[in-house]
């Protein structure tokens, strides 16, 4: 549970430190211009790509009453998290880093979108059963047969 409430908190934190530290490690390992025009163009891409996940996953009810994302999102999230530091080195794999890191982050977008679909679908199916339970007739008995007075209503029904 530590961990799961750990990545809570970190998930949007991590939408800004993840993006600077690119900035960052670029400065350190980094080399040519043009690189550095295509990371000024992906950093703020992959801090709306961070934010609009998180948002996702705090969507949930059952994250926002546990304070923790599910194991699933620390999975992807860590897999993500990890791929995006290591593609801070700029070593010579760097490429290919990027790309699992973008599946990835494809990846947590769209398991966590579903896990939201699925549990807001869940919620929604519970409440409709709950109104109709509560829409349905419920026959009252009263003591001594009949209405509260004892007499009895009979309507006849005829069809032609």
């Amino acid at each position: 549970m530590i961990l799961r409430r750990a990545f809570y908190w970190w998930q949007f934190p991590a939408a800004i430190v993840l993006p600077l530290w690119l900035l960052v490690g670029w400065g350190f390992f980094g080399s040519g211009g043009w690189s550095f025009l295509g990371l000024l163009v992906a950093a703020p891409i992959l801090f709306l790509a961070m934010l609009a996940i998180g948002g996702i996953i705090y969507a949930r009810k059952s994250v926002r009453e546990s304070t923790a994302v599910s194991w699933t999102d620390v999975g992807l999230l860590a897999a993500w998290h990890a791929s995006i530091v290591v593609f801070g080195f700029y070593g010579p794999g760097a490429g290919g880093v990027a790309v699992v890191g973008i599946l990835i982050g494809l990846a947590a977008f769209w398991l966590s979108l579903r896990e939201l679909l699925a549990e807001t679908s869940r919620r929604l199916r519970s409440t409709l059963d709950a109104y109709q339970q509560a829409a349905q007739p419920r026959a009252v008995r009263h003591p001594g047969g009949g209405g509260a007075d004892g007499r009895v209503i009979v309507v006849e029904e005829q069809r032609d």
